[in-house]
């Protein structure tokens, strides 16, 4: 991007991501059939290359050339258990995958055991919620920049969700980026500024950013949720009015902020 001078800006550096490939492992069809669902809306942050339902299945696919970033069993897993699966892989692959077991806790007895047992690995107790699965599965196969990345994706989402914003509309995209870039840029940035990386960065002429981000407003302001409300009368707009994107894009950075 240019500036009005002809100079050129420099675009803030967002860390590079790729999605961390996990193997995962249960023996209930539930299981596997839920974790199938699921990883396939969120393939962009963790990519199941397969989901095995038997120690001997796992052993196959790493035998196989298979090599996850984060294998992911249930302690439960049979044919053969968990711990020979274990014990195979530390002699199998150097370096050996991170891995994270779960494990079912019905009672403190159990729970002793369980941590004695799998202490060298990272432990997630049962039941626990999918998303929650999967950002510790990202954790553990990414660096702390690209976690950083991810978990300020999370707080952008967080934020214009709160405020209305529609996730089908591109305008929704299009400001996660822009409040990326502002958070990773060195120095404050023009609205203007930041409608042009992501133009630049999505093959686009920045009116279509600045339209997309109209629309987004108008249909979050339609909604009437409480902090775009509240956005209005701070902005000097009655509560059921439509901001700028300049007055709008203040205040998500501004919430941002303050979140993280």
């Amino acid at each position: 991007p240019q500036t009005a001078g002809g100079k050129t800006r420099k675009t803030p550096n967002l860390p590079k991501t790729s999605a961390v490939v996990a193997l995962f492992a249960f023996s209930s069809r539930l299981d596997r059939d839920t974790m199938s669902l699921f990883a396939k809306t969120h393939s962009d942050e963790v990519r199941a290359a397969a989901i095995a339902a038997t120690g001997q299945e796992v052993l196959e696919l790493l035998h196989g050339g298979l090599r996850p970033n984060v294998l992911v069993l249930d302690a439960l897993l049979t044919k053969p258990g968990v711990t020979e699966v274990l014990q195979e892989i530390g002699t199998m692959l150097d370096p050996e995958p991170a891995v994270l077991v779960l494990v079912p806790v019905p009672e403190e007895a159990a729970a002793r055991k369980a941590l004695r047992l799998f202490s060298q690995y990272q432990i997630m107790l049962r039941p626990y919620g999918m998303k929650n699965l999967f950002d510790e599965v990202y954790r553990m196969g990414t660096n702390e920049d690209e976690h950083q990345l991810y978990y300020l994706r999370q707080c952008c989402d967080d934020v214009l969700d709160a405020y209305g914003a529609p996730e089908t509309l591109s305008g929704y995209r299009y400001a996660e980026r822009m409040l990326l870039y502002a958070l990773y840029a060195e120095r404050p940035q023009q609205i203007g500024s930041l409608q042009q990386y992501v133009a630049a960065e999505e093959g686009i002429e920045i009116g279509t950013v600045t339209s997309a981000l109209n629309r987004m407003s108008a249909a979050m302001a339609k909604r009437g949720e409480e902090p775009y409300r509240t956005l209005c009368l701070r902005s000097g707009r009655p509560a059921d009015g439509v901001l700028s994107n300049g007055q709008l894009f203040k205040g998500l950075l501004k919430d941002l902020r303050d979140k993280t």
